[in-house]
């Protein structure tokens, strides 16, 4: 379970608290729609584990996911994690370069389910 508070407000999107405890829903502030959801976790060596962060199909391209990983990426460091992990599908192009701008670095070999996994150091 990750020791992050919530909600975490940024100008487009709340992230709040979901149904399990690792789970948070992405809400769009403009009219109160859940945008998205994300799973989060930490491992005992003080990472924040992000094991999907999703944004609905018809809500892409607005910048909503950038922001809410911001938020989380932020909020990890107040929190005092000392890195954030990531993962990329294999079949999820989009998404590495999506973790990329996000200020996280590829780590080398294969992921999880031949993925790419990510990590940005404190």
């Amino acid at each position: 379970m990750t020791t992050l508070a919530w909600p975490l407000e940024g100008e487009r999107v709340v992230i709040q608290a979901g149904a399990g405890p690792d789970d948070v829903v992405i809400v769009r502030r403009a009219d109160g729609a859940v945008a998205g959801a994300a799973t989060l976790g930490s491992e005992s060596g003080g990472s924040l584990v992000i094991e999907r962060l999703c944004i609905d199909t018809g809500m892409r391209g607005y910048g909503l996911g950038s922001e809410a990983a911001r938020l989380v990426l932020d909020a990890a460091t107040a929190a005092g994690y000392h890195e954030v992990q990531a993962w990329a599908p294999p079949d999820r192009g989009l998404a590495v370069y999506f973790w990329c701008r996000m200020g996280l670095r590829p780590v080398f070999g294969a992921g999880r389910s031949g993925g790419l996994e990510f990590v940005r150091a404190r």
